[in-house]
């Protein structure tokens, strides 16, 4: 009956799944709660297996977010381009922070006061553009322009009269000033003319790259020359220059945002080249591996699964719901305790510090 027949002390540390012991998968809650909970005499007599799989991770999902720990991590070196990817299993972040020569996290904070909309085409007089066109070179199915063509992207109409109705702009490339357009037809002549490129759904033809986008990530700020050591004295440079200060934009070590609408993370010109961690947040439903819980929380997936069905049965007397409801309310409560891994010694290390005397 125990739970570790089967399992030798030989086949533990020789393999890769160490601490595993403190973690129970979603599969043995969904198999305990059902012998637990559903069956003849029980609190819930009748119910499918796959109902109480779905209230399961529902639940972990709602407990990932502020009571297990569920938090990830991510490096990368900040490219040229500025900007990083938000991971394929990414909910929220908890901190962004840029890496120090000494190895330890500086937090960098959101610049609340930018973004990256869509910039819209306007000619001189401010009207909106459906069109982009202008004078190229057709050489075979390639397309060469000297002069800057802007806002030309893949899967545009391409219009005009050495053109095949229809065709549609397969990729955009731009190698040593000379910006080269692939079209998806038979071979063009060779020809100079006027073409124009629409967008095939009909919509307002967008600049590649916001203004506000463009200004944030050519900025250099003054604090970016700042030592990161914090062993260093660096506020004498700020002499006279504090009062004022906003705290949000007090920090020295550079600024972010997340554009949501492209799933990436806009870094500030002073972060180029540096490595940036990403910790952020998870539902644990992303691979089976994830899909486990901590057995501190063990008891609050019970009880959260139990008043998910309750809740949603017919027929359920209110004050049954009520019932296990409170039980939800105290099992998460003492799972958040359990798992906040409070210890009276570290506690008592930091409250030392807080009885000395400030001399002036």
């Amino acid at each position: 009956m125990g739970l570790l027949d089967g399992k030798t002390q030989q086949s533990y540390y020789n393999g890769n799944d160490f601490g595993d012991y403190q973690f129970t998968s979603l599969q043995n809650i969904i198999d305990q709660f059902i012998i637990a909970y559903v069956g003849e005499d029980k609190i819930i007599p009748k119910i499918k297996t796959t109902d109480v799989a779905f209230h399961a991770q529902r639940a972990l999902q709602e407990l990932s977010f502020d009571t297990l720990k569920s938090i990830k991590g991510q490096e990368i070196v900040v490219p040229a381009t500025l900007q990083m990817v938000l991971p394929q299993d990414y909910v929220s972040y908890t901190k962004i922070s840029c890496v120090g020569g000494d190895g330890i996290k500086y937090p960098l904070y959101p610049a609340s006061k930018t973004s990256n909309p869509n910039s819209v085409v306007q000619d001189t007089s401010g009207v909106y553009s459906l069109v982009a066109e202008g004078s190229l070179t057709i050489l075979s199915t390639t397309i060469t322009f000297s002069n800057e063509q802007e806002h030309i992207q893949a899967g545009m109409i391409v219009a005009g009269t050495s053109i095949t109705s229809g065709s549609t702009v397969s990729t955009v490339s731009t190698a040593s000033g000379v910006t080269t357009i692939i079209i998806d037809n038979a071979a063009l002549a060779t020809t100079t003319e006027d073409l124009t490129f629409t967008n095939a759904d009909g919509t307002l033809v967008l600049k590649p790259e916001s203004t506000a986008w463009s200004n944030y990530k050519s900025a250099s700020t003054l604090e970016g020359d700042y030592s990161h050591s914090y062993d260093n004295d660096t506020y004498e440079r700020l002499t006279g220059n504090r009062y004022g200060l906003d705290p949000q934009h007090s920090n020295v070590n550079g600024s972010f945002y997340i554009d949501g609408l492209t799933g990436k993370i806009h870094f500030s010109s002073n972060i180029s080249g540096k490595t940036v961690i990403l910790d952020y947040i998870s539902d644990s439903l992303g691979t089976d591996e994830e899909m486990q819980v901590h057995k501190f929380a063990e008891e609050a997936m019970y009880k959260c699964i139990a008043y998910a069905i309750m809740s949603t049965k017919a027929n359920t007397q209110e004050y049954i719901v009520q019932r296990f409801k409170k039980e939800k309310f105290a099992a998460v409560r003492t799972a958040k305790l359990r798992l906040s891994n409070i210890k009276l010694e570290e506690l008592t290390q930091i409250l030392r510090g807080k009885s000395k005397q400030i001399k002036h």
